[in-house]
């Protein structure tokens, strides 16, 4: 059901999962699980990193991150502000009459209050995004991903042919 937490499934790469809407071949595909399957990926990992690189990764990870649950948050405060006038001027009549209607309290109530509902959602959403649970450490898996484009991307210029990952 839709109110349930979704079951722990299988992790797939990226270009593995069911909403990846680019156009690969299955080749290409084997291919890059062939680079998956070895004990070493071709790709760096983030242990291999410098110092100062994992220190910089990790600091635009964060800032991201603020910068998501930010919008999030300031998002939710503006919609209860505008509900909270929005009451404020249907009980007092600022510059008009006091509403008399029930339906402009009940708009007024649904501004202050389902904007938090959705916060909630997004503030989960946006957490699960910067450490999802069962994968292995994002930064890695982004490393690998990038690498994995780029020699898509090399393969495609070398032969020739051109086509949307």
């Amino acid at each position: 059901m839709w109110w349930k937490r979704k079951q722990d499934r299988e992790w797939l790469p990226w270009y593995r999962a069911p909403d990846f809407k680019g156009r690969m071949t299955e080749g290409e595909k084997r291919q890059l699980d062939s680079f998956r399957m070895r004990e070493r990926h071709p790709a760096a990992s983030y242990l291999d990193l410098p110092e100062e690189v994992q220190s910089y990764i990790i600091r635009i990870e964060l800032e991201n991150y603020d910068l998501k649950q930010g919008n999030a948050a300031s998002g939710a405060l503006f919609l209860s502000g505008v509900g909270a006038a929005m009451l404020c001027v249907n009980y007092f009549g600022v510059h008009v009459q006091p509403a008399e209607s029930f339906w402009s309290y009940a708009v007024a109530l649904f501004f202050l209050i389902v904007p938090w509902f959705r916060h909630s959602w997004q503030w989960k959403r946006n957490a699960n995004e910067f450490r999802p649970r069962g994968v292995p450490i994002p930064t890695d898996e982004h490393i690998k991903q990038e690498w994995e484009l780029d020699y898509l991307t090399r393969l495609d210029q070398k032969d020739g042919s051109k086509h949307d990952l």
